[in-house]
């Protein structure tokens, strides 16, 4: 599998602690586009529910835009980088040559602080999300997809006695080349 994602839309929100005193937070981040290659494993025939699971993996992604508690974030300077990779599992319908994939996913995230962050310890947990999408086989070994999927995330900072921790989470679409054997 050969695809491409023109996003990431990362939306988290939590609380936080700066000397002291306590703050809530809320992102809205995009991070760009980037190829993805994958492996799948696929077992559906023609006017049934089949088996699909497989792997997508992304590149590292930079920031295109974004918001912190509803102020623009300055993009023209280092951000920090992003990047997920998915492994899903579920079920597919195919018609003729249409089909439509259902699955639960799973994430795997890492991510690089902005270059010039110092002292700040980054931890990232992504969890359980979910696949749909629809595709067109043109010949039996070759399909177009278009997906979107998702899942849930889990962010937290800290700084000496500050911290911050927030819940959300990541989705993409992606459009896929499949290849068949």
């Amino acid at each position: 599998m050969l695809g491409y994602s023109p996003l990431y839309l990362v939306i988290l929100s939590g609380t936080g602690v700066n000397t002291g005193t306590p703050y809530t937070t809320k992102y809205e981040l995009i991070y760009g586009g980037s190829a993805e290659a994958g492996l799948d494993l696929w077992n559906v025939n023609q006017h049934s529910w089949g088996f699909i699971s497989g792997v997508q993996i992304s590149q590292e992604r930079k920031m295109f835009s974004g918001k912190v508690n509803g102020q623009d974030v300055n993009t023209t300077t280092p951000t920090a980088k992003f990047q997920t990779s998915f492994i899903y599992l579920g079920a597919a319908y195919k018609w003729e040559s249409f089909y439509v994939p259902l699955a639960i996913t799973y994430g795997i995230s890492k991510i690089e602080p902005a270059a010039g962050a110092t002292g700040t310890t980054t931890e990232i947990k992504t969890g359980a999300g979910a696949l749909l999408g629809f595709g067109y086989f043109f010949s039996d070994s070759f399909a177009i997809e278009y997906i979107g999927r998702s899942a849930t995330m889990k962010l937290k900072f800290t700084n000496g006695a500050d911290h911050e921790e927030n819940e959300g989470a990541i989705s993409a679409p992606l459009l896929n080349l499949k290849y068949f054997f």
